[in-house]
């Protein structure tokens, strides 16, 4: 089996999507698959188990730390006759993955794809909401043209279903216990953001409007009011972030975008992890967040509903709720029994998420399409 991926963002760019593709990247060369990643110019040096070609590309303009690809279809041909692949995955649904769906459909190639961002949803908050129908029905063309379609969580099938969308199954997500383990905790770190004896509250990801954080900072104000020792930490940037610094009240750090054992050490530092995102797919965060030992409380909304179980490993709160987030956290800082226990089911539910596992039912997948594509191929 020989795999080409089609991506708008892969590592070492920060988002979930660009993570996710480098571990079934490397996934895939374990199992001696050889393994081909088409995606725009992210910087990627050095030497890696699997073969990648970039091609030109730009900033998004509200999304700057994804780019839009400027592939040359002809060149892309060439690179495929080359490689010959088996089956063609289409990891996002612009350009580098038009050039996928181009390509596997002119020759024929068995393609999967996978609905990663919940990009429609986005529109509203960037006052675009008037092209939300037709962001579907591209969406629409797009995806039933594929064999496969691969969603991260139950939340978002049952979405992409109504919306008329066919052939779809899960792709979970795993985790890596090991990194993301409460024995990293650093217990001076308190003191360095200035919130010694604090209970330490974290949100990790874009700092963007569709992550609702105007619902996570009231929730803070509320909590400021209620006169409680609380300091939130904010890990990650994006364009709301120069707003949010100028506005937030002195009990917030931003620690800017953290990578592998600095991020690990943040996590395991902090007490509580808040998530208001109502826009999430999965929600690769909150597991994160679990498995370092960590209560959530999250907005039960999309694809953190695949994993949060309230009273079990977090408090789930209404969506867009300043007020309910904010009773959740406070709850948590008085029971401090509870906030333990749930602390302590969280990284055991974070054990059972096996990388693993998940990249298996994707391989077997990719043999599905591969037999079910040569069979419509032969007629």
């Amino acid at each position: 089996m020989r795999v080409a991926i089609f991506t708008d963002t892969f590592i070492p760019q920060v988002n979930g999507v660009a993570r996710t593709v480098g571990r079934l990247a490397e996934a895939l060369a374990c199992r001696d698959i050889p393994c081909l990643v088409l995606s725009p110019d992210t910087g990627l040096q050095g030497k890696y188990p699997f073969e990648f070609n970039f091609s030109p590309g730009f900033d998004l303009p509200v999304y700057h730390e994804c780019k839009l690809a400027l592939p040359s279809y002809p060149g892309i041909c060439k690179l495929m006759e080359q490689f010959r692949p088996d089956v063609v995955h289409l990891v996002t649904e612009f350009s580098m993955g038009l050039c996928g769906l181009k390509y596997s459909s002119s020759y024929r190639i068995p393609t999967v794809a996978s609905y990663h961002t919940n990009f429609p949803e986005y529109l509203s908050y960037y006052r675009l909401a008037f092209l939300t129908n037709w962001v579907w029905k591209y969406m629409r063309w797009f995806h039933n043209q594929c064999l496969i379609n691969y969603c991260p969580s139950e939340a978002t099938l049952k979405q992409l279903e109504k919306k008329g969308i066919r052939s779809l199954d899960i792709w979970g997500r795993g985790i890596d216990t090991a990194l993301f383990n409460p024995g990293k905790r650093d217990f001076l770190f308190g003191d360095r953001v200035g919130a010694a004896g604090k209970t330490l509250l974290l949100y990790v990801g874009r700092v963007a409007p569709e992550k609702d954080l105007d619902i996570l900072m009231e929730s803070l104000r509320i909590l400021n009011a209620a006169n409680r020792d609380v300091h939130l930490v904010i890990t990650g940037d994006g364009p709301q972030a120069d707003v949010l610094r100028r506005e937030a009240p002195p009990n917030v750090t931003f620690t800017g975008y953290l990578h592998g054992e600095e991020l690990a050490a943040v996590y395991a530092s902090c007490d509580i992890f808040v998530f208001p995102s109502t826009t999430e797919t999965y929600g690769n965060v909150v597991l994160e967040a679990m498995a370092s030992g960590l209560p959530v409380v999250g907005a039960y909304s999309g694809g953190v509903k695949e994993n949060l179980v309230n009273r079990f490993n977090g408090l789930t709160c209404r969506p867009r709720n300043p007020g309910d987030m904010a009773a959740a956290v406070l709850e948590l800082i008085e029971n401090k029994g509870l906030r333990s226990l749930l602390a302590s089911q969280a990284r055991s539910y974070t054990l059972t998420k096996s990388w693993e596992s998940v990249f298996n039912k994707l391989i077997e997948g990719y043999c599905r399409a591969i037999a079910g594509g040569n069979k419509l191929i032969s007629a």
